[in-house]
């Protein structure tokens, strides 16, 4: 599940049509989620506060964060484009 292999992958390695690995790939999910939540094992999936976060990670010494700009191209409006 953390390198998110595309369904056709999945339906590759387990013999599957990918419309079946899709509902085995979801039910899964939930049965993982439904085991690790008692355990207190989840990841956090927000944070909302630096307090928030400083909490979540007290126990780890050094937390470094990835803040690269990486450019992004956006399309452009219709009427700003030459013609073809």
């Amino acid at each position: 599940m953390k390198a998110y292999p595309t369904f056709d992958l999945l339906a590759a390695a387990f013999s599957l049509p990918r419309s079946k690995a899709c509902e085995h790939a979801h039910r899964l999910a939930k049965a993982l989620e439904r085991t690790l939540r008692p355990l207190g094992v989840l990841p956090v999936r927000a944070i909302n506060s630096l307090a928030q976060m400083q909490a979540v990670f007290a126990a780890v010494p050094v937390l470094l964060l990835d803040t690269t700009e990486r450019p992004y191209r956006r399309a452009q409006a219709a009427v700003n484009r030459p013609a073809d």
